[in-house]
């Protein structure tokens, strides 16, 4: 698993978020990739990969689906938050 730590920025709060990359090829070139969002870091032992996203063709387009994806997650966690 290829695995990216970034930071997104939802109504002025940074957040540290982890992903992991699956390809379905054997060598990563053009396959498709599965997108699992990873609930701590990957070094920890209580960490999970919850999948998100799947049959997406590039790394840079699953990354940035998987920042959307999340993005928007957050946003909807904090609004229900204030209510």
């Amino acid at each position: 698993m290829y695995r990216v730590k970034r930071t997104i920025y939802v109504d002025n709060q940074s957040i540290d978020v982890w992903f992991g990359l699956v390809s379905k090829s054997k060598n990563g070139k053009n396959g498709k990739y599965t997108v699992y969002l990873l609930t701590d870091d990957p070094n920890k032992p209580l960490n999970h990969a919850e999948p998100i996203l799947s049959n997406i063709t590039s790394k840079e387009t699953a990354i940035k689906r998987a920042i959307e994806h999340t993005k928007d997650l957050f946003h909807h966690l904090l609004e229900n938050k204030k209510l």
